[in-house]
């Protein structure tokens, strides 16, 4: 397995492996590639596998990236010294090949190697695309630590 994390050298060159990356909705890639271009001089990963499919791992450092706020992009996500797991994708025949334990393990070795005090994800009761697959990440540990709306997790 090897895996590719983006940075301002090669974040518009290498592949963009993301659920918008179909033909047809080629502006949103290239949207998409402008806005990371930016977020990763300030911090943002996006880890991905050296490969044309959708398989990447997106996170952040919630105080680094907003200083002195505590909400990310909108996710009420609240703590310090933490990071957050924007996304994590595997798709395809991708899946089920140990592809998506790599890529939290990365997350995970980022953390303990910052020093942070932990990783958080947003997840809901049920299953909802673009949200963290809960089963996934509690069968690595993760737990739920609070709710909003008896919904989201």
């Amino acid at each position: 397995m090897e895996f590719i994390t983006l940075n301002p050298d090669n974040v518009m060159s290498e592949h963009l492996c993301c659920a918008i990356s179909d033909k047809k909705h080629q502006t949103g890639v290239n949207d998409k590639r402008n806005w990371l271009s930016e977020r990763v001089k300030e911090g943002h990963v996006f880890r991905k596998l050296d490969a044309q499919g959708k398989v990447f791992i997106e996170l952040k450092d919630i105080v680094k990236i907003f200083p002195g706020v505590r909400a990310l992009d909108g996710v009420p996500v609240t703590g310090d010294n933490y990071l957050y797991i924007y996304c994590l994708w595997v798709a395809g025949s991708y899946k089920g090949k140990g592809y998506g334990e790599a890529l939290l393990q990365s997350c995970i070795d980022d953390a303990k190697a910052q020093g942070k005090s932990g990783i958080c994800v947003l997840s809901s009761k049920k299953k909802k695309p673009f949200l963290s697959d809960k089963k996934f990440m509690l069968k690595y540990g993760f737990k739920v630590v609070d709710s909003i709306n008896d919904e989201y997790e």
